[in-house]
């Protein structure tokens, strides 16, 4: 192991370190219970004022598709500490809620969760605020039908049928870069609301609105905004409190006695660091697993179709696999929602690639068992390290039996969609080669992403999420092709890195796309 290696080894398990101090000390008072009610089996974090601050209310939060209650940890502790009782739920087929998702159903457990709470007196409805993001915002506006409570909160709100009423003092955030269609919601319910309405009175008589637009923001930029938070947390001080100046009400927040802002951010440090230092200790655990299993292989840097004929390929392959899609999606039995269609995309499109490059791929394809198993202990490792750390502060990636079991379902697509992506962008060089390369597998994974689009759009296949994931498909794709390429270049076997990707790409989709 060279000197850098260790000296890596040593600053990410500081980072580790010093973010699981941070996210300890900045803790709040929390439990976890399950709401039973009707058929709905609802996963809650409980989040508790600090000690010795009595409560002034709850306010209840709804997450987004393909997100989970812990994507609402900053708000929800941020609201904790100033003085609120945040209740985090898990909607059907999301996090740890294991109830098959549909729309209908993630609306209809949302309400009777509301409604159980306040049935057995563990919230009051005239103190309690409801806050949700994009489907949770979408939920959120439409319970005004069925439970009213004294203000509601909507972070780009996800299209809806309007409900007969307008929740009482409703608050809508809009973000810059939110999709079109999101933002056209958001001006809906402003024309429907009848324009801003910001008076003491507006609030007293329960008919308080305001649409606030956050320019720079995304669709999930939100969730860990100061601005939003605070504006939200003023908001429902003043539903709260109509008689009370505006002014004393922002005052009060800002020089509340816990020091929300400070552990808010502390404890986005914390995760951030941990996040890193997973990420600095990557290249030393590959380091050993390429010791484990020998001297790389030798490689023939010929093996590889030309960057331009790959693009093409891939571009071919991507549209006959989303028009095969719109006849049958052969892994629709997994029962992930747009997930078992993203599996079925990438084992049509990853089929063919192998095809159109049969005899790279017969010359790339040399499995040896110890480097497979080095590649699959490390792959899940990274597994098990990522999702425990994500699954402590950031958003569910812990997989629970039932996503184990998806997991094991779309690990052989995975397989051949990593091994063709393997064989087309051939073995590791250096330097700006490899900088190449990298591009080259941006570029083909844009490809792929943009035939979804396009069939959204065409062919009306209902694969939003797919859409709404962008950041985070982005994000993995770049995470996973560093760490593949680390792999492979200290093995030089294109079979045991396409395995090490197969097992990562399998774990996100099945962690990530809601179970139904």
């Amino acid at each position: 192991m060279k000197s850098w290696e260790k000296i890596l080894a040593v600053a990410g398990i500081c980072m580790l370190a010093m973010g699981a101090f941070f996210i300890h000390r900045s803790s709040l008072p929390k439990r976890n219970v399950v709401v039973v009610a009707g058929e709905c089996h609802t996963p809650v974090t409980v989040f508790e004022p600090p000690a010795g601050v009595s409560a002034v209310g709850s306010v209840i939060m709804l997450h987004g598709l393909g997100a989970n209650r812990r994507t609402m940890t900053y708000l929800g502790t941020d609201f904790a500490g100033h003085g609120f009782r945040a209740y985090l739920l898990d909607l059907p087929g999301h996090g740890d809620n294991t109830d098959a998702f549909s729309f209908a159903k993630a609306q209809e457990c949302a309400y009777l969760t509301v409604e159980s709470l306040v049935r057995d007196g563990t919230i009051d409805p005239r103190k309690t605020i409801l806050l949700g993001h994009s489907m949770g915002g979408a939920i959120a506006v439409r319970m005004a039908d069925v439970v009213p409570l004294a203000a509601t909160i909507a972070l780009s709100p996800a299209p809806m049928t309007a409900p007969r009423r307008m929740p009482s003092n409703l608050l809508v955030f809009s973000s810059q870069y939110d999709l079109g269609i999101l933002q056209r919601q958001a001006a809906a319910l402003a024309a429907a609301a009848g324009g801003e309405r910001i008076a003491p009175q507006d609030f007293a008589e329960q008919r308080a609105f305001s649409l606030q637009f956050l320019p720079h923001a995304t669709h999930t930029t939100t969730l860990i905004d100061r601005g939003v938070a605070h504006r939200s947390e003023e908001w429902a001080m003043q539903a709260l409190f109509p008689a009370v100046d505006a002014r004393t009400i922002v005052l009060n927040l800002d020089l509340a006695t816990y020091d929300t802002f400070s552990r808010g951010r502390l404890r986005l440090a914390g995760t951030v660091l941990g996040l890193l230092g997973l990420f600095v200790l990557f290249p030393v655990c590959a380091t050993i697993a390429g010791i484990a299993t020998g001297p790389p292989l030798p490689e023939i840097s010929a093996a590889a179709p030309s960057p331009v004929l790959a693009i093409a390929e891939q571009a071919v392959s991507a549209l006959a696999s989303v028009f095969v899609l719109a006849v049958l999606v052969p892994l629709r039995f997994i029962h992930l929602y747009n997930g078992d269609y993203l599996a079925s995309l990438l084992l049509i499109s990853g089929g063919s690639m192998v095809a159109l490059n049969w005899k790279f791929a017969k010359s790339s394809f040399a499995p040896n068992v110890v480097r497979l198993v080095a590649a699959s202990v490390l792959a899940v490792a990274v597994v098990l390290a990522a999702g425990a750390w994500f699954n402590w502060q950031l958003g569910d990636l812990w997989l629970n039996a039932s996503r184990w079991l998806r997991f094991a379902a779309i690990l052989p697509a995975a397989l051949i969609f990593c091994f063709a992506e393997e064989v087309t962008l051939g073995p590791i060089s250096a330097g700006k080669a490899r900088a190449m390369r990298f591009l080259l597998s941006l570029v083909m994974r844009l490809e792929l992403w943009l035939a979804c689009l396009l069939a959204y759009y065409t062919l009306d296949n209902g694969q939003v999420l797919i859409g709404v994931l962008v950041a985070g498909l982005a994000a993995f794709s770049v995470l996973q092709r560093m760490a593949t390429d680390a792999l492979r270049a200290r093995t030089g076997s294109a079979t045991a890195a396409a395995a090490f990707g197969a097992i990562l790409a399998a774990w996100f989709i099945a962690a990530v796309f809601p179970l139904r």
